[in-house]
């Protein structure tokens, strides 16, 4: 399986030649943006990337800098330009913006072209073949890399500079402790609100570092209004940058071992698909969203789900499961208030948490969607094109309902909390 590690760079005295290869790459980008954008005006049409290959070629070599790229990086720059205009014009947005050149960037080199990289036993070296064989750059080995398909040197805002590996290892499956399915509600008070009742919080980052980060925002955005572009503008945009940098590394952290356990306690995780976007916009929750992370929890609960065989499932957005009694089914709409956190059915007299309620649904709804004709759907009718009855949290992170009962509501997959 394919695999990308990724290594922070230590800082020596030959970093500035590493970080201005990536600012050249930049440049390159620039070249190109500024070339297609004349040829389209001259013939009103794009410039083929052959056209625009065999102009880079001719020219990469006479220029100073440029030079020092292997034949690789430039023709990566060239698709990477070629992509972003093909998905520019699909979404009628015209040619890709220029790059700010001493921002952020990257450099690749494919297969085992342009550079070298071994491990001596203490870290790992670097060596950039243009740059000088005897500039090497070090980096702490946290794991050990397989065979190596290209590398990537990136430059952060702050400009650290990463090198990330993608190379070839072997499909290893992390251990699994099998506790059957679970659904969970994202929240604003508690994260996550487990189906069995569990609440897990999580750290508000940004609101403990809202001092520091607020003191190097009005720092930095003084010098840019005064129009001071010297050293000390120069040093507090890198302070503001690792500020910001530090919540989210924090956060961040935090996601990918709250990930780990609970893939490896539980088979099949059901979770809501919330409109992210919509709600980073509302006046009150807007910035607690963004600084607790949901769609960054989202994609590294799906990165780790495959190590563990874990099977993650989304509900459909507009799914009433705040709404919905988890015990008889019936659909209540004066809880679509949210200062309503407890409520009792009218039907069958359940009292019900709202968030651990809503769990519960979000459960009962992935695992009717996740089979196909066996589930109870959310309205607690069967399927009508129903076969046998397999069972629950199997190895293989499959998860399928139950044999129908007389009342399908009062059934969770056969793990419903009392």
């Amino acid at each position: 399986m394919t695999r990308n590690y990724k290594y922070k760079l230590y800082a020596s005295k030959h970093s500035k030649e590493l970080s201005r290869m990536v600012t050249s790459a930049n440049f390159v980008w620039n070249h190109i943006v500024t070339l297609s954008r004349r040829y389209y005006r001259m013939y009103k049409k794009s410039l083929s990337p052959v056209k625009l290959q065999k102009h880079m070629v001719k020219i990469y070599k006479s220029h100073p800098f440029w030079s020092k790229f292997h034949t690789h990086s430039l023709q990566n720059i060239c698709q990477k330009y070629e992509n972003a205009l093909n998905q520019a014009f699909k979404k009628k947005r015209g040619f890709p913006k220029a790059h700010k050149p001493h921002n952020n960037g990257s450099v690749l080199f494919k297969g085992s072209g342009g550079y070298k990289l071994h491990d001596n036993g203490k870290h790992g070296i670097l060596v950039v073949n243009k740059l000088g064989k005897n500039w090497r750059f070090k980096f702490k080995v946290t794991r050990p890399w397989g065979e190596v398909k290209n590398i990537i040197i990136k430059r952060d805002c702050d400009g650290c500079l990463y090198l990330t590996v993608c190379c070839e290892v072997p499909e290893k499956r992390l251990e699994r402790e099998n506790s059957g399915p679970i659904g969970m509600d994202f929240g604003m008070k508690t994260f996550l609100t487990l189906s069995n009742g569990e609440r897990i919080d999580i750290p508000d980052y940004h609101k403990q570092s809202l001092k520091e980060t607020r003191k190097a925002d009005r720092s930095y955005s003084n010098k840019l209004n005064a129009k001071v572009y010297g050293t000390s503008f120069r040093r507090a945009k890198k302070t503001r940058q690792k500020a910001h940098r530090k919540v989210a590394d924090r956060r961040s952290d935090f996601h990918w071992k709250l990930a780990h356990q609970l893939c490896k306690r539980f088979s099949f995780i059901a979770i809501e698909d919330l409109n992210i976007k919509g709600m980073q916009r509302h006046k009150r929750w807007g910035r607690k969203i963004s600084s607790l992370g949901y769609s960054e929890f989202v994609k590294k609960l799906e990165v780790v789900a495959l190590k563990y065989g874990t099977e993650v499932k989304k509900i459909g957005r507009y799914e009433a499961s705040s709404q919905t009694c988890s015990e008889c089914g019936h659909k209540d709409g004066v809880t679509k208030d949210l200062k309503v956190r407890e409520w009792t059915c009218p039907e069958c007299g359940s009292v019900h948490d709202r968030d651990v309620n809503a769990a519960k649904n979000i459960l009962r709804f992935g695992v009717a969607e996740n089979t196909t004709g066996n589930g109870v759907s959310p309205d607690g009718s069967r399927s009508k094109t129903g076969g046998g009855t397999p069972s629950v949290g199997s190895g293989d992170g499959h998860v399928s309902c139950p044999a129908p009962s007389e009342n399908p509501m009062t059934s969770v997959v056969g793990v419903r909390q009392n």
